[in-house]
C-alpha cells in the first residue's frame, strides 16, 4: 500500500510560518511505525546492519542508568530500515514547502527514547547546531512512534518563539543540573517577552509535527512508573546549502563532513531528497527503499 501523500493548504503553510510549527496527527502508518521501532533496540546494543557507527550515541545498554534518556542521530547510516524513512523523498518535500525552499536535502535523523524516570532535555533551538552551515536553517520533522502525552515526558514547545530576536549557544541537552527551562527564559527576557506560553505537545502514534529550526523546545521529565516516550526525528536543510568558510560558526558533528579546502556538502553524507525539479541524489535510490513509496 502505497503512503497517500499529503497536500498541505495555504493556511497550513500560513500557520507554520506565523508559529513556526504544524502537527498532523495522523502521518505514518502503524506497521512502518512498528517496522522501525522494531529496529531501535537492535541499534541501541551496537548492532549495526551497515557495520557504520551512528555520529552520536547516548543511553548504551550497561553503561549508563535504566532511566537515562536514549538518543541516538545519524541512524540512516547504520541501518537500511530506518534510512528508508530518513531518506524519504515525501518528507524532505514537505520540510522544504512548509520553508518555502525549492528542495531540501539531510541534515541528520534522530531517534529520543524516554523511558519511565528519564530526566529533562534542556530547552534549546536546533538551528543553533547548524552554524558552519550557510544558511544555518533547518526544519525537522519530529515523529511520534508512542502515544505523546505530557506525563512521560513530552516534547514542549512554544509558539511565535522562531520570530523572537535573541541569541544562543550550543549546549549539552541531556539531563540538566538546572532548570532545564532556564535558557527558554533567558531567551525570553532577552526577546523582551514576559510570559512565553508552553505547549505541551500531544499526538498519537504516527503522528507529527513539524519544527521552525528557530523554534524553542525541550521535554520535561518522565513521571509515570511504565510508559516510554519514542519518537524519531527527521531534520532538512535546504538543497542549496554549503559549508560557511573554516573558522566561521560550529557543529561539532556536521563539520566534520566537511571537505578541505570546499564548502560545497558532499552528497554522501548529506544527501539532496528532494527537489521541484525531480532531483534525488542517486546513491540514495541505490542504498534503500523509501519507505512512503513502497510500504
Amino acid at each position: 500500500m502505497n503512503h497517500e501523500p499529503v497536500q498541505l493548504s495555504d493556511g497550513q503553510i500560513h500557520q507554520f510560518q506565523a508559529e513556526g510549527f504544524l502537527i498532523l496527527e495522523k502521518f505514518l502508518d502503524l506497521e512502518l511505525i512498528d517496522r522501525v521501532v522494531d529496529r531501535l533496540d537492535p541499534l541501541f546494543a551496537t548492532q549495526f546492519e551497515t557495520g557504520v557507527y551512528p555520529d552520536e550515541w547516548h543511553g548504551r545498554p550497561g553503561l549508563n542508568q535504566p532511566t537515562a534518556t536514549r538518543q541516538m542521530c545519524g541512524m540512516w547510516r547504520c541501518d537500511r530500515t530506518v534510512a528508508s524513512l530518513a531518506l524519504s523523498a515525501e518528507i524532505a518535500r514537505l520540510n522544504a514547502t512548509l520553508m518555502g525552499w525549492s528542495g531540501g536535502r539531510l541534515a541528520t535523523d534522530s531517534c529520543w527514547i524516554k523511558p519511565p524516570g528519564a530526566p529533562e532535555v534542556l530547552f534549546h533551538r536546533n538551528n543553533t547546531a547548524f552554524t558552519c552551515i550557510d544558511p544555518s536553517s533547518v526544519i525537522t520533522c519530529w515523529i511520534a512512534l508512542s502515544d505523546t502525552t505530557g506525563s512521560p515526558g513530552t516534547l514542549e514547545i512554544v509558539p511565535h518563539s522562531h520570530q523572537w530576536q535573541c541569541s544562543d549557544q550550543f549546549r549539552f541537552l541531556h539531563a540538566p543540573k538546572e532548570d532545564y527551562r532556564q535558557p527558554l527564559w533567558q531567551a525570553a527576557k532577552e526577546a523582551g517577552v514576559d510570559q512565553p506560553a508552553l505547549l505541551a505537545v500531544e499526538i498519537p502514534a504516527g503522528g507529527c509535527i513539524f519544527l521552525h529550526g528557530n523554534l524553542w523546545h525541550g521535554s520535561g521529565r518522565n513521571t509515570t512508573a511504565d510508559q516510554t516516550r519514542q519518537s524519531f526525528a527527521i531534520t532538512t536543510l535546504p538543497a542549496d546549502a554549503r559549508f560557511q568558510p573554516p573558522g566561521v560558526g560550529s557543529g561539532y558533528i556536521f563539520s566534520r563532513y566537511r571537505r578541505i579546502g570546499e564548502t560545497a556538502m558532499d552528497e554522501s553524507f548529506f544527501p539532496i531528497l528532494w527537489t521541484q525539479a525531480g532531483d534525488r541524489t542517486p546513491m540514495v535510490m541505490a542504498y534503500c527503499d523509501d519507505a512512503l513509496v513502497s510500504i
